[in-house]
């Protein structure tokens, strides 16, 4: 009988530390079924142009480009961004001032941000470094300067690349930013592959000479090849260090676009040289989805948001003999519609995560139920065995 009774006393002991447990990873939800998402610094938005929102709204330029200078603190928010976008959908505080830490919303993005240049930031050391681009480039060297105020780490590498490190960033590391997050999404490899094969590729293009155009696209088909394998060899680093140091965090990881797709190449020669590079964007595509994958992170397919090409259907010769800087710079990047639908997207797939780990604390709340049950019952029967006893 004693025997009985201590393996009885035993069992109720594992059902009773397993009924305690359980209910620690029942989260109650239901008054705000997006708390997770606000835990440590919140959401953190990293990528280049297509994050920060170039061309979202009508106060884009303005609103942009005050990160570029230190000491516009002003800068979180892009209005029509697809993070300001999710930082509404899912009541995540998103202050302008950078320097108001209680914020839920943390953009680390510019336009033409390549991956080397995040990775530099973290002072990650994988001999990858944008020399050709974005540290010859006045505009660009202004960023990196004042991203290593804002954000900067002992870690981050200066600009010369040396061992010399940068300063502790006077707002937040974007190590501690990475470490402390949330949900993450990821938009690099535009800048990397696409914008780099338009800067020294697509922009020497003469389409007045004919005869010149076949050996201009095998040149840009070429660096697009060139630029593809340096961000597939790059962008697993930043991944892999997402992972190592906060491996809870909801990540998401946004494919790229081609802009101009359906783009023939004149006004008057419809052959659509614009989709030559269709495969090019597939292949980031599949990588980006096989990253994923590996990670066990959420992917977005984004290859069919609307642009400014796909809406009015310009032709390569056209977008070429734009003068105007800033509205040849919008005809490769998404319309605020287009914004709008990445948003979307991006929103659904994490609400899609969030039900899946709701369900589960549904399924863990049933079985917490149940150990109920059986503690009741075998205190029931102790009670009964010591009487009997």
């Amino acid at each position: 009988m004693k025997k009985t009774t201590k393996i009885i006393a035993l069992l109720l002991s594992v059902l009773m530390a397993t009924a305690l447990i359980a209910p620690a990873f029942a989260a109650d939800t239901q008054n705000d079924p997006y708390a997770s998402l606000k835990e440590g610094i919140g959401y953190l938005a990293i990528g280049d142009s297509f994050t920060r929102g170039y061309g979202a709204g009508d106060n884009w330029q303005n609103q942009i480009y005050l990160n570029d200078t230190y000491g516009n603190f002003e800068c979180r928010n892009v209005d029509g961004s697809y993070p300001n976008r999710i930082a509404e959908a899912f009541g995540l505080n998103a202050p302008d001032d950078l320097r108001d830490t209680s914020a839920k919303l943390w953009p680390l993005a510019h336009d033409a941000v390549s991956t080397a240049y995040v990775l530099d930031l973290l002072g990650i050391d994988d001999g990858f470094r944008d020399d050709e681009f974005t540290y010859q480039d006045g505009s660009m060297i202004r960023r990196y300067e004042t991203d290593l105020k804002y954000f900067g780490d002992p870690l981050s590498y200066t600009l010369d690349g040396q061992a010399a490190y940068g300063e502790t960033g006077e707002i937040m590391s974007v190590r501690e930013m990475i470490a402390n997050a949330s949900l993450i999404t990821i938009g690099l490899g535009q800048t990397d592959v696409i914008y780099k094969a338009q800067i020294f590729g697509l922009n020497t293009l003469d389409m007045s000479d004919i005869s010149a155009i076949p050996g201009g696209i095998a040149h840009i088909m070429d660096l697009l090849q060139q630029y593809f394998a340096y961000w597939k060899d790059a962008y697993p680093l930043l991944l892999d260090y997402i992972k190592e140091v906060n491996p809870d965090a909801t990540v998401v990881l946004v494919g790229t676009m081609n802009p101009i797709k359906n783009a023939t190449a004149t006004d008057d020669v419809s052959i659509k040289i614009g989709g030559l590079i269709n495969g090019i964007m597939d292949s980031m595509n599949a990588y980006t989805q096989m990253c994923a994958l590996e990670r066990g992170y959420i992917y977005v397919d984004i290859s069919d948001v609307e642009t400014p090409s796909a809406a009015t259907e310009m032709s390569i010769g056209h977008i070429l003999s734009i003068s105007d800087p800033i509205e040849y710079a919008l005809i490769a990047h998404p319309t605020p519609k287009g914004y709008a639908q990445i948003a979307d997207k991006i929103i659904a797939a994490v609400e899609k995560n969030l039900d899946t780990g709701a369900n589960v604390n549904k399924v863990v709340a049933f079985f917490t139920k149940i150990f109920d049950w059986f503690r009741q019952f075998f205190a029931t029967l102790i009670e009964f065995m010591g009487k009997i006893k």
